[in-house]
């Protein structure tokens, strides 16, 4: 999940060619570009919230969420083929004697298993 941020920092972001993305709590995410017609009440208000639009690669036609760089205190998911385990992934924990991440690193267990059923799918 995306990290919500201010009306404020939504617009500077916007400014700085940024892809912004607005919801009101009760609905899914919409592009800032959909809806140009923003108000300074709309960005003040406490009912909508704001993220980066989460970035994206594709795996065989599938839209999956892209790697990140992760920090030394946080944990992350990679791909494994480990012996103790068929799911094709596994949890990094905080550490500094990380290994080198050869194919990526996603923030959670949801996005691993998306990347996982799409790199699957290319050998069915």
């Amino acid at each position: 999940m995306s990290k919500l941020i201010s009306g404020k920092e939504a617009f500077m972001a916007h400014l700085d060619g940024e892809s912004v993305q607005w919801r009101d709590r009760n609905y899914d995410w919409n592009d800032w570009s959909e809806h140009t017609s923003w108000c300074s009440e709309a960005l003040l208000s406490s009912h909508y919230q704001f993220r980066l639009k989460p970035r994206t690669i594709t795996i065989n036609g599938i839209e999956v969420p892209a790697p990140f760089e992760p920090e030394s205190d946080q944990e992350y998911w990679i791909l494994s083929e480990s012996y103790y385990s068929n799911d094709g992934y596994k949890l990094m924990l905080p550490d500094r004697q990380q290994p080198k991440i050869a194919y990526g690193a996603w923030r959670t267990e949801e996005e691993i298993k998306q990347v996982v059923a799409a790199l699957r799918s290319v050998f069915k």
